[in-house]
Formats: C-alpha cells, structure tokens, sequence
C-alpha cells in the first residue's frame, strides 16, 4: 500500500504490507528510500506491529545524536546492551541490571517513556527504595518476557545496577548522543559492611561431601579448594586449560582485565580429578544448585562460593610456610611490585611450591572432614516421575549402633 493509505506512520517509517504477495498476513515496516525496502514486524495485528515500530523507530534514533529531551531512556540502554554490554565480561549481570532498571520505569511515575532529561536525582532515589523492598516486574528481553519477584535486596545489588545504568548513560555520551546525567552513588548507610565469612572446617567438609554426588558441581567445589580462584572464573574453566601439571586460569578467549588469572600449579589430588574430567565443556555452577546444597545442608545464606576463596586465602595467610609473594600470585592479586616492574615480572608455577604444598594440606583436611560426615549422613535424592519431584532433598542421619544379637 502507499505510504499516504498506512494505518500507521512514525519517525519516517510506516507499516505496509509486501507487494510482491509474500507474507500477505504480516506487517512490515517501510522506508521512504527510493527502492521501498521491508522489515518484518513478525505480527498480524495492527497493535502489535505498531508497538514494533516505535521500538524499532526509537532504537534507531538512539544511535544518532539527540537532545536530552528527545533521547528516550529504554532505547538507550537497549543500544548499550547491543553495542557493549552483551560483549562485555559478565553480560548476565549487565542484562540483569538493565531488565531491574525498565521494570522500575514500566511502575514508577516517570514511565516508559522516560527521556534522559527525566532521570533526576529523585528518580534514582526511588528505584533504591524500589529495589529494596518487596517488588516485581515483567520485562520483554530478547524476544523473552522475564518475569522477575524479589522480596527486596540489599544496597550492594543497587549499586551494582546503578553501576550498569550509569555505564549506559556515559557509553552514549562517549559516542557523542547526548551529554550524560549524573547518576548518584548509593548512600553509605545503605551499602552493607565487606563480607567477612568464613567456613569452619566441618561446613567445607560438609560442602565437598555434597557436592561428591553431583559430577558437574563435584568438579566446581574441587576446583575452588584446590585452587583458591575466583568463582567467576572457574565457572568458565574448560579442561583445555589445564596441562597435566599447571593450570591456566585465564581461559583462551576471554579479554583482558584489571584481574589477573595466573598460571598456576595443580595439586597432585586434584590433577586426579582434572585427568578423569570427561568432554570439553565448561564446570556447571548454576546459582540454584548452590543455593540447594546451602538449604539441604543447612548453611546460612550469606554462604556463597566466594566464601570458599576468603577461607583457603585466609588459611594460608595464617599460614607462617606461605611467603606473602606465593599468596599475592596465586590469589591473582598485585603484591608488593609497582606498576612499572610488574611489565616485566612473571610468576611461575613452579615459584608457588610452599602455596601449593600448603593447599594438598588443606585439601586432605577438608576431604578427613568430608568422610567424617559422610560417616553419620547419607543424602536423599529427590526422584522425578513425569517432570515432578516425588520428595525433597533430605541429608539423614545414619543409625551407627552395631547390634550384635540379630538386632534385638
């Protein structure tokens, strides 16, 4: 149809349907260019396929230079995602961030339709409060709809989805679209005080018993006691990076950042572990796997599997063997070298024996007080009939007296 007989018409565009008879029943969006070209709305409804169009129309706007008043914010942090986010190191929490932050401005008073003028200090004021407190949303995301409830989360969350909003904001004014708006900090009173937990030696023997009976969360937990890395980077670790003596923990591929993943050696009990690892594929670390372990074996919730690291990083700072040097390397931290001399000094594996001696010994306690408990306890797998779980996930303890007179 002619651009004049269009039901609908915005930015330049307007929905048409092909001419050539192909897809009769779907509206596409047209371009006034010489040679009518088509874009496919994907749907038979007028309402729907005008919503596509203003997204589309909006998304396109976004990548040019606007005013403050004109720049809309959704499309914004949807170009941000698109150009950068998705790419960056940790995409599902940048997503996460941006998906929290459209939610809010689908239910708050400056909507949906929010320009980059609109975002004042009040507004940030109010998607903290929204965010720490009882609150859900349901945002369309990558042709998904991600419905979202949270009962409420802590300082350390906003500000990390602030990080994310304000990273969108900048990353447009770096381009040259608009001048980005200050986004504020979070407020000291409500951040929460550094982590300080750490394990007892009976609650990380009770974690490796666990995960002993889940191949893919086995390796994961071994993986941490036996290296002491970062949990995001052992979530990645592919078998490829270990070479049968040294492991590599920055895997092929990943980009560079400010924190360093070392080479480093591989214990001799979990070298039995890697040269078993059958295919290729990365560990499995879903946060609801651990999040079951911590309620089936009772732990508090402030357990996550960083905790793992501060405890084997605190046992071997208290450990007088470990020079500070070995620690520093294997924790993938500076240590006491300046920038200029760190260009040209490298730590090798081999240079970390007293650490790595001191890790054997600290795997072989936990693993003492994993059989300890595994003495006493046996672990109630839930059996699945047709997609439903038939009972829950239960440790139970074992009767351990011996009956020597036929069991009377």
């Amino acid at each position: 149809m002619p651009r004049e007989g269009s039901p609908f018409e915005y930015g330049g565009y307007w929905l048409d349907k092909r001419r050539d008879g192909k897809s009769p029943d779907i509206w596409q969006i047209a371009t006034g260019t010489r040679q009518v070209s088509y874009r496919s709305t994907r749907q038979r409804g007028i309402d729907e396929a005008k919503s596509v169009l203003l997204a589309f129309v909006n998304e396109q706007a976004a990548k040019r230079p606007q005013s403050v008043e004109d720049a809309l914010v959704i499309p914004t942090l949807l170009t941000y995602w698109k150009e950068h986010g998705s790419k960056a190191v940790a995409p599902q929490q940048i997503a996460s961030s941006l998906r929290a932050f459209m939610g809010f401005l689908f239910q708050d008073e400056a909507g949906m339709s929010a320009a980059v003028a609109d975002l004042t200090p009040a507004v940030f004021v109010r998607f903290r409060e929204w965010r720490m407190g009882p609150h859900s949303y349901d945002v369309p995301w990558g042709g998904k709809d991600y419905r979202h409830t949270s009962p409420g989360v802590k300082g350390e969350s906003v500000s990390r989805n602030l990080d994310d909003v304000r990273a969108a904001l900048n990353h447009a004014e770096t381009n040259r679209r608009f001048l980005a708006p200050k986004v504020p900090a979070v407020p000291k009173r409500h951040r929460s005080k550094p982590r300080d937990r750490v394990l007892t030696w009976q609650e990380l023997g009770m974690i490796a018993w666990y995960a002993r009976h889940f191949d893919d969360m086995g390796r994961y937990v071994a993986l941490l006691i036996g290296t002491a890395a970062r949990p995001v980077t052992l979530a990645k670790f592919n078998i490829d990076q270990f070479d049968g003596r040294n492991i590599d923990l920055h895997a092929i591929g990943t980009p560079e950042t400010a924190k360093v993943n070392p080479i480093i050696p591989a214990i001799r009990p979990l070298r039995l572990i890697l040269t078993r690892w059958t295919g290729t594929g990365p560990v499995d670390s879903r946060k609801r796997a651990w999040r079951t372990m911590r309620r089936t074996m009772g732990l508090s919730d402030d357990v996550v599997s960083k905790t793992i690291r501060h405890t084997i990083a605190t046992e071997l700072y208290t450990n007088s063997d470990v020079p500070d040097r070995q620690l520093s390397a294997l924790l993938g931290h500076a240590g006491p070298v300046n920038r200029t001399t760190k260009k040209y000094v490298h730590m090798r594996p081999e240079h970390m024996k007293a650490a790595a001696k001191a890790l054997s010994a600290i795997w072989l306690r936990v693993q003492r007080e994993a059989n300890a408990f595994g003495a006493v306890h046996t672990l109630s797998i839930p059996r699945s009939e047709g997609g439903i779980i038939i009972d829950k996930m239960t440790v139970i303890r074992k009767d351990t007296r011996v009956f020597r007179d036929g069991g009377r």
